[in-house]
């Protein structure tokens, strides 16, 4: 391959990799791979990746012109005399064609065989502890829920206390029939880092739900011991169907 040809795919590649991420900021699917504050910087990103790929387009043409003001009659002179390696080429091709060929969809519960699922909270601190305790008990979501179990020690206070969350459906064999985990991803850095959290659901009527589908719980919370430890779980006044989110991510 010369030289100009391995230039030429260099400037097309970066510019495919530019244009592919913007079209997943546009559409909203960028969090569905990153930390929402990391999307600055990956929108950075795909500005310096356009950026090089117009430099390169821009030195092949003066290359082109330079060539053919010194010898229009040879245009491809030397032109296979130290070509660029191409190695470099396929390591950009095959994150940009799994992006493009493998349909984008945000984590669920097929993760769950490899990574697994916590009803508990990462350890936080006594001011993420405080503010989630002073925001409204139906505003509170999964992860809020299991942070407060975590830290507080007194976590019968919560008992009765009206929940609204939102999640996706998980069945558990450990589960009784009318029983279901609500369940969320929560990345930190990026989707290969997510870990899943549940709250688990008393109602009557789990067993009409499908894996995966996506609802809005609301009922009281009671504490439960689950895997020797006390566990949230949301008494069911109503389980409804709804769209998945924009951002079916939580970020800690």
């Amino acid at each position: 391959m010369s030289s100009r040809m391995i230039r030429s795919f260099q400037g097309l590649l970066l510019l495919g990799l530019s244009i592919f991420f913007a079209s997943k900021a546009a559409s909203g699917q960028l969090t569905w791979y990153i930390n929402a504050r990391f999307v600055p910087l990956t929108i950075f990103g795909m500005v310096f990746l356009a950026v090089l790929a117009q430099a390169v387009f821009t030195e092949i043409r003066r290359a082109r012109q330079h060539e053919q003001e010194h010898d229009p009659e040879h245009d491809h002179h030397h032109e296979h005399d130290h070509a660029p390696a191409s190695g470099s080429l396929w390591v950009m091709l095959i994150p940009l064609a799994i992006g493009i060929l493998i349909p984008a969809r945000p984590l669920d519960s097929s993760a769950f065989s490899t990574k697994g699922f916590s009803t508990s909270a990462p350890l936080v601190s006594s001011d993420s502890s405080a503010r989630i305790f002073e925001t409204e008990s139906e505003e509170r979501n999964i992860l809020d829920w299991l942070k407060l179990f975590n830290f507080e020690e007194n976590v019968t206070q919560f008992n009765g206390q009206s929940a609204s969350v939102i999640g996706f459906v998980y069945f558990d064999e450990a589960l009784e029939t009318d029983q279901f985990y609500v369940s969320r991803f929560v990345v930190s850095c990026c989707a290969a880092d997510g870990f899943a959290i549940a709250m688990p659901v008393l109602w009557g009527e789990a067993l009409t739900l499908e894996q995966d589908s996506w609802v809005l719980v609301k009922g009281s919370i009671e504490t439960v011991i689950l895997n020797e430890s006390r566990v949230p779980m949301i008494v069911a006044e109503s389980v409804q169907s709804v769209p998945a989110p924009d951002q079916p991510y939580l970020f800690p």
